[in-house]
């Protein structure tokens, strides 16, 4: 069983996007049973009244995992903060323990589990316990996901070095391309990133519209002409 942890350089890098395509190749074009799980999911009052964990849903459909989603969004907050702060402002108790138990039923379910994160790795989950910390716990791999654009570059390396220093493994780094736009950073990132990064540069995954990230057999399209999958594929 292989599992990664799907971390970003900061909050809106496209984790949700690019892990619901990781999935559905691995699933669809690999025929791989695919679990998937994202522990903490904030910001749901951002969707109105009564919403769900969109991110949670989408990584579900996109893997076609029938795990109850309970399983795999164990804490949903409506406060758009980091889960330490949601759970403290909505008298939320994290508990490790369970989390746990649930990641270790889903290693036992499936062949492969892409967990995804929120935020960045330095993002705290309770006291003194980040997700970088998650990660150590869990000996996961990680995927790292990183804008493409004007400041990625120190971004990324900081990510990857402190990943390094804390002995996680990092399989490799996926730039993606948040606004369709070119310009210098754009068209330099790569090659510069390549140079410094230790690990497997992916690729970059392309700018896509909104309703294209419901479409598996598309998302698997994306994925085989734009990333290298032979760092999750031989892990």
């Amino acid at each position: 069983m292989k599992s990664f942890f799907v971390t970003g350089t900061d909050t809106g890098v496209g984790k949700t996007t690019v892990t619901s395509a990781l999935c559905a190749y691995c699933s669809i074009e690999k025929g791989l049973n695919v679990g998937v799980m994202k522990p903490f999911e904030s910001g749901l009052s951002l969707y109105g009244k009564d919403s769900l964990p969109w991110d949670a849903i989408s990584l579900k459909e996109a893997s076609g995992s029938q795990d109850d989603l309970a399983l795999i969004n164990p804490y949903a907050f409506e406060t758009p903060v980091a889960p330490q702060a949601a759970s403290e402002l909505e008298h939320v108790q994290i508990d490790l323990e369970n989390l746990d138990m649930i990641y270790g039923r889903l290693k036992k379910e499936h062949e492969v589990v892409f967990i995804e994160g929120a935020g960045g790795i330095l993002v705290p989950i309770k006291k003194n316990f980040f997700f970088c910390d998650l990660m150590k716990r869990w000996k996961t791999s990680v995927i790292v996901i990183s804008r493409l654009g004007l400041g990625t570059i120190n971004h990324t390396l900081l990510t990857c070095r402190f990943l390094k220093i804390e002995g996680i493994r990092v399989a490799g780094v996926i730039l993606n391309d948040t606004e369709g736009k070119t310009d210098a950073a754009t068209k330099t990132n790569p090659d510069i990133l390549s140079r410094y990064l230790d690990v497997p540069l992916m690729g970059i995954f392309p700018h896509i519209r909104r309703e294209e990230t419901m479409d598996r057999k598309g998302l698997v399209e994306i994925v085989k002409k734009n990333l290298d999958m032979n760092p999750i594929l031989t892990a």
